[in-house]
């Protein structure tokens, strides 16, 4: 995964507005090295300074997404052993890994996130059926990736508590992109509830779209682990 100057601590986004923020009439937007006070315009040029650049310091939880992508290299890896050929369930895009590593200044950022995370959740059904005809496992031509990864793992009798929690957060997670902006007509006070069960702060102040961020990640990690562990298992008794 290609990464900028957006990761760093010392990045910041310069948002400004004339004159003012009632009536503006020229609003500018760049990035800015609070080191080297370098600007840059382009995610290109983001991409050329970090590359180059002796003063990085990565943003707290930054690991964060690069644990995710292995996990996800890892739940991959598992359905391949079982299927007995090289597939991808989950495929990441380049723009979608570029959003879950970026920083989350607004809540535009974090409803971007949220999207992203979202949809590694929509898996690859074809791959899923596979695997659920391989146990024997009967479903619903329109059940998607979690209702089909719940039957797989009931079937089993895999469902521990653990990964019961974990599918039910990625089911709260998919429920919340459903009530945000770009993605779903928006529904902003069903969106607070899922947010306040998933212990993220909404509305959020300044600085704390990062920390929310941080938490998002954080259980969604947890939870992709939980499932690659238990599709680990799974391969195993294959």
């Amino acid at each position: 995964m290609e990464v900028d100057c957006r990761v760093c601590e010392n990045c910041r986004l310069v948002d400004e507005e004339f004159p003012s923020a009632n009536e503006p009439i020229l609003i500018k937007k760049w990035y800015e090295c609070s080191v080297t006070k370098e600007v840059f315009l382009t995610l290109n040029e983001l991409k050329k300074a970090y590359a180059k650049c002796s003063h990085r310091a990565l943003k707290v939880g930054y690991g964060l997404p690069s644990g995710i992508l292995e996990e996800i290299d890892g739940i991959n890896l598992a359905v391949s052993n079982m299927l007995g050929q090289k597939v991808k369930v989950i495929e990441v895009k380049p723009e979608t890994a570029a959003y879950i590593a970026s920083p989350c200044y607004s809540i535009v950022d974090f409803e971007t996130k949220v999207g992203a995370l979202a949809s590694l959740l929509e898996m690859n059904i074809g791959i899923l059926r596979k695997l659920l005809d391989k146990f024997g496992i009967s479903y619903e031509k329109d059940e998607k990736s979690l209702k089909l990864l719940n039957r797989l793992f009931s079937g089993e009798d895999m469902l521990s508590p653990e990964l019961l929690t974990s599918l039910s957060f990625l089911e709260q997670l998919v429920k919340l992109r459903n009530k945000l902006p770009p993605y779903h007509t928006p529904s902003m006070e069903e969106a607070r509830e899922i947010m306040k069960s998933l212990g993220i702060a909404f509305p959020a102040g300044t600085g704390r779209w990062q920390s929310n961020s941080e938490i998002l990640l954080k259980k969604f990690l947890s939870a992709l682990r939980e499932l690659r562990r238990a599709l680990t298992r799974l391969a195993i008794k294959v």
